[in-house]
């Protein structure tokens, strides 16, 4: 039988079970290399030609060559590297494998989920598709908050479809309030120079909207938007490690200091972060590595939305540790959903909340063990707000927030306009911010 990919770590996990083999101990890691295929290395040397060979067997063309079983002269460097430990189900019963997987890209999605940030609490907007009203969103929040005197830092990192600066940053001739640069340039520098403290204003633009209350780190600046055709060669360099002297910074590291060092150059009431959509790279730095507070997920009453999202979960549970007891942070009670564009009728909104729990119940939450199990990280289905994860805020359908321009129509940013479709969504993201709302 021809060997794929979803067979190949299974499949080494029998091997090793028939052998006897403790791939949680630290003295194993399993690795997959760049190509996919996968090998085992040991810290001392075993010699089992026997398990060797069922090894190749096992693999197929998902075996590392020359041989699956990898000197232990190579061990120390690949502990460094860090591997995680996975507990995948194979034939019913779960293994845990201490495991070290070799991406060109995608390497971010293997981090931690950074701890809350001090200083203002942070919501990160993310979504899997575009289109889905997650950037407006955004935008009507941080009005809102200028509007109640609230001042905030609105930060473009979906950088390869910029949105934020130019929903509030006039670039008009007669009132221009784009900063010179942005976090493009902020990345592209960091890698050499670096940028100075007094340098770092030269990012920030001044919304017109809220009374000066928002300030805008936009993906891009002016010299961008002068010199274009130099936007895809800056891309491209902002988006790879740093290579220092004393070592390699993943895009994650980069972001989260330039993040923490915008965030303290003021006092903030709340900083919004706006990520790429999809699964790329840069999606996994912003969910992952911002230190969020809450991580908002926006999406719209449609299949691919359950199950992009269910590529999301079931990965990050895999991949990443849970809290062992309540008084630990417990990165699954910081995500929190969004129906987007929601439907009027009350029964298409709680069609939506259903999916979303199911969503939740089979790649979020404990399973639950029965009547004398210890309390777990679990929610019944009627359960509500900001710490249920499948409690989702609603923004209603509206079709004058369809085409979402506040630079020509300023008013829809204003209170009176937003406060309808986007009314409900507020009220739960002012208590994600852990704030009070007075009208």
């Amino acid at each position: 039988m021809t060997v794929r990919y979803d067979d190949s770590l299974p499949n080494l996990i029998r091997s090793a079970r028939s052998a006897g083999l403790d791939l949680a101990s630290d003295g194993t890691i399993v690795v997959r290399d760049t190509a996919g295929r996968l090998a085992i290395a040991f810290r001392e040397r075993v010699s089992n030609p026997d398990f060797n060979t069922a090894l190749k067997v096992a693999l197929g063309p998902y075996t590392l060559l020359p041989e699956p079983i990898l000197s232990p002269l190579l061990f120390p460097a690949l502990e460094a590297a860090h591997p995680i430990l996975l507990a995948l189900l194979v034939d019913q019963t779960y293994a845990n494998v201490r495991f070290l997987d070799r991406r060109v890209v995608g390497m971010d999605w293997l981090s931690d989920f950074s701890t809350p940030a001090f200083g203002a609490p942070r919501l990160v907007f993310g979504s899997l598709k575009g289109g889905v009203g997650r950037s407006t969103a955004l935008a009507v929040l941080a009005a809102d908050l200028a509007n109640h005197n609230k001042k905030v830092l609105c930060i473009d990192l979906d950088l390869e479809a910029p949105g934020i600066g130019s929903m509030l940053l006039h670039e008009s001739l007669a009132d221009d309030r784009r900063p010179k640069f942005g976090v493009i340039d902020y990345l592209v520098e960091n890698g050499l120079g670096g940028t100075e403290d007094e340098d770092l204003f030269d990012h920030i633009g001044v919304s017109q909207f809220g009374g000066g209350g928002i300030h805008v780190l936009p993906a891009v600046g002016r010299v961008t938007d002068e010199h274009p055709a130099n936007m895809i060669g800056k891309l491209a360099h902002a988006l790879t490690e740093d290579i220092t002297a004393s070592g390699r910074r993943p895009l994650s590291a980069q972001i989260r200091e330039m993040v923490d060092r915008f965030t303290s150059r003021f006092p903030y009431d709340a900083v919004l972060i706006d990520s790429r959509a999809g699964l790329a790279e840069t999606t996994a730095s912003t969910w992952l590595g911002v230190g969020a507070t809450k991580l908002v997920l926006f999406g719209i009453d449609q299949p691919q939305t359950f199950h992009g999202y269910r590529y999301v979960l079931s990965h990050l549970l895999q991949t990443l540790s849970v809290a062992e007891s309540p008084d630990q942070d417990d990165w699954r009670s910081r995500i929190s959903f969004v129906q987007a564009k929601a439907a009027s009728q009350s029964d298409a909104r709680e069609r939506f909340r259903d999916n979303i729990y199911r969503l939740c119940a089979d790649e979020l939450y404990d399973q639950d063990e029965g009547p004398d199990a210890e309390p777990g990280f679990n929610f019944p289905p009627r359960a509500t707000g900001a710490e249920v994860p499948h409690d989702s805020a609603v923004v209603k359908s509206d079709p004058d927030y369809e085409a979402f321009d506040p630079i020509s129509d300023a008013q829809i940013l204003a209170e009176s306009r937003y406060g309808g479709p986007f009314s409900a969504f507020l009220g739960r993201a002012w208590e994600m911010l852990g704030m009070d709302r007075v009208e």
